[in-house]
């Protein structure tokens, strides 16, 4: 087999989109591996804040990266008027998040107590509360709209929830997931929130498809010129 003979039994049109295809499929890969690196950091760094001891909230958010580190919180008083029952789901059981208002300097942070199958009613007082600081989400394309005034919440929104919980100065930045035991809180039926992000790493997966089909592509289009080219 000559390589002129290869060449000119290459087919011009499918040469290119071909070639087009092989970069793109290997360009994909090479994200993949981009995204591999930047996940890897933001779990280590994750992990990193699992073993930090618990920070006034006003010395965290004054730090360079707050989201997820631990906070503690002044005495928080909960009473059943003062909840909110944010649909969702929680291992695949449908339920509410119960989030609540609590001071937080001069102003307001919203509090996620955990979730309940069912609509709580708790009544209590968290002396110590401790939780972890989140940035607040946005909501999704087919996530419903909050209903105030009907008390229907999908979605962490502070400047609905503030005036509903009577705390129009709620922090619009992050909120603060409850951990349950350090805090105190014992409450029947009410299960602990996530306490670090969920984030699964697949990226050198993603990437090694997106390679093996590229080589694919090349395997398959070799082939077929080497069969034509048997024609000639």
């Amino acid at each position: 087999m000559s390589l002129s003979r290869f060449v000119q039994a290459m087919p011009k049109g499918l040469t290119i989109a071909v070639a087009v295809a092989f970069v793109i499929l290997n360009c994909l890969g090479a994200w993949q591996v981009q995204r591999l690196m930047w996940k890897k950091g933001l779990l280590a760094e994750l992990a990193s804040t699992q073993a930090q001891a618990p920070q006034p909230l006003d010395k965290v958010l004054a730090s360079k990266k707050p989201a997820w580190r631990s906070v503690a919180l002044t005495r928080c008083d909960v009473s059943p008027e003062m909840i909110i029952h944010m649909n969702s789901l929680s291992n695949g059981k449908p339920g509410y998040r119960l989030l609540v208002a609590c001071p937080a300097g001069d102003r307001s942070i919203l509090v996620e107590l955990g979730f309940a199958e069912t609509r709580l009613q708790p009544s209590l007082t968290i002396e110590h509360p401790v939780g972890r600081l989140r940035a607040y989400d946005k909501a999704g394309l087919v996530t419903p709209m909050n209903d105030p005034i009907r008390n229907d919440w999908y979605w962490r929104s502070p400047l609905e929830m503030g005036p509903f919980l009577r705390a129009p100065d709620l922090r619009e930045d992050y909120f603060v997931m409850l951990d349950q035991a350090p805090s105190g809180v014992s409450v029947e039926d009410l299960e602990q929130g996530h306490l670090t992000a969920e984030l699964s790493n697949r990226h050198l997966e993603y990437a090694l498809t997106w390679f093996a089909l590229a080589l694919t592509l090349l395997g398959m289009y070799i082939a077929f010129v080497i069969q034509r080219m048997r024609k000639l």
